[in-house]
């Protein structure tokens, strides 16, 4: 079973019961799910065949940990991440470089290519001055690529609109950022120079 399949075995997806988590004084938490098939969507094409590489995690580098806002009446409240962003991330992005031909591996030769990223935006957050309740939802992944003595750094992100973080459910919080999660990951296949790690 891939990493990210046992993450959301894990933290069954309780939205209803988050979402009346305000009232009890508790940090209202987003849980994350993959959709079907993305993985296999993303990477039609194994842009990665033939590719060994340590990938060495994802690591939160953002100066604050919640992943967005949920506004309520005139108040703002912090909502998190479950799992973590870098235990997500760290997950996600293993099995996205395995289905996309990488062959992944706990320690490479001297001068092997190893994989490092950074989380350095994730966040759905309501666009001041609007009624409508218009967000944007944004991600950048900055990828350290090293090999041979050299290092390679390439960004990867993604701004999404998100409708309805107004909203009182944490719904439209949990839908804007796993869409975000989604579109960040499908992202990075796709980006010229992810696709020249050799």
């Amino acid at each position: 079973m891939k990493r990210s399949a046992v993450v959301v075995a894990l933290v069954a997806i309780a939205l209803a019961i988050v979402g009346e988590a305000f009232a009890a004084g508790e940090e209202p938490v987003v849980y994350f799910r993959m959709p079907d098939g993305l993985f296999q969507k993303a990477c039609a094409k194994k842009v990665w065949s033939g590719v060994t590489a340590k990938f060495a995690g994802a690591k939160d580098v953002r100066e604050a940990r919640e992943i967005g806002i949920q506004v309520k009446g005139d108040s703002e409240i912090r909502v998190y991440s479950n799992p973590s962003v870098d235990v997500l991330m760290t997950d996600a992005l293993g099995d996205l470089f395995e289905e996309c031909g990488m062959n992944l591996v706990a320690k490479v030769p001297e001068g092997g290519t190893v994989i490092e990223a950074e989380v350095r935006e994730f966040f759905v957050g309501v666009e001041k001055g609007t009624v409508t309740g218009r967000s944007e939802a944004q991600s950048l992944i900055t990828f350290n690529i090293k090999k041979g003595g050299q290092i390679t750094s390439v960004d990867v992100g993604m701004e999404v609109d998100a409708k309805g973080v107004r909203k009182k459910k944490i719904k439209a919080v949990s839908d804007a950022a796993n869409r975000l999660l989604a579109e960040t990951l499908k992202a990075i296949p796709e980006n010229r120079y992810m696709k020249e790690i050799k």
